[in-house]
């Protein structure tokens, strides 16, 4: 079975620097695990601030995207 899930990760940082870093940090311990690709990054901003635009997520080199076996997901009955 495939499952997609789309994860929300709210923190705060006082600058977007500090922000960069801990959604480099999140995506990079994502990226080392064989059974999750990184798709995008949505970045939402307080009301009245301004604008906050990011890049696509871009793969790193060497980086291949894996699809996890039916074996690694277990049974369809969950035993």
């Amino acid at each position: 079975m495939k499952a997609q899930a789309t994860v929300v990760l709210t923190f705060q940082a006082k600058t977007l620097a500090e922000a960069g870093a801990v959604l480099d940090d999140v995506l990079g311990r994502a990226r080392e695990r064989d059974d999750v690709d990184v798709g995008r990054v949505e970045l939402c901003c307080p009301p009245g601030e301004r604008a906050v635009t990011l890049p696509p997520v871009a793969t790193p080199a060497g980086y291949t995207t894996h699809i996890p076996s039916s074996a690694a997901s277990g049974s369809p009955n969950g035993s």
